[in-house]
């Protein structure tokens, strides 16, 4: 993907071959790590969504677009959420996306090397929808992002699993 070093937020749809983006984006990326990005990136489009996804690498960033009244984030349905970024921690993000009315049906998926009982805590206090913990095996991670992709709305759910 690409990421502006001075705005952190990609074009959408960067992904190598992936089509244009048509419709609004309907998952968000708040990830600041570049290979975890791309890796996230290359599951999804498996899975037939990268065609879906707005990249954002800063928890600030993400906050504002994320409440921005004129952004195309309206048709958003799950947000991937790295905890430790740069200006806002996920864990602040993700109460803020809980506290706001028109994001807090949005189902949050934490992607994170913590494995700390109490930040996995925090977040299950705060609704989150799954909690996937990285770096880990590439076969782990495409299945726990699989079956958090499983728990989306049916319209975005439907779409094929990176293992058909």
């Amino acid at each position: 993907f690409r990421v502006s070093p001075n705005e952190g937020i990609s074009e959408p749809l960067s992904c190598q071959g992936a089509p244009a983006l048509k419709t609004s984006p309907r998952i968000l990326v708040v990830e600041d790590s570049p290979d975890d990005g791309e890796l996230l990136l290359r599951l999804l489009k498996k899975s037939k969504l990268d065609g879906q996804v707005k990249m954002i690498a800063d928890g600030r960033l993400a906050l504002e677009y994320l409440t921005d009244p004129h952004s195309e984030g309206e048709d958003l349905v799950a947000v991937f959420l790295d905890l430790h970024l740069p200006s806002l921690n996920g864990l602040e993000l993700l109460k803020a996306i809980r506290s706001h009315d028109r994001l807090r049906h949005l189902s949050v998926i934490i992607l994170t090397s913590s494995n700390s009982s109490t930040e996995i805590e925090k977040c299950r206090q705060l609704g989150v929808s799954s909690y996937v913990e990285k770096p880990i095996a590439f076969s782990t991670f495409s299945k726990a992002v699989a079956d958090s992709l499983q728990s989306l709305p049916g319209d975005v759910a439907a779409l094929h699993s990176p293992f058909d």
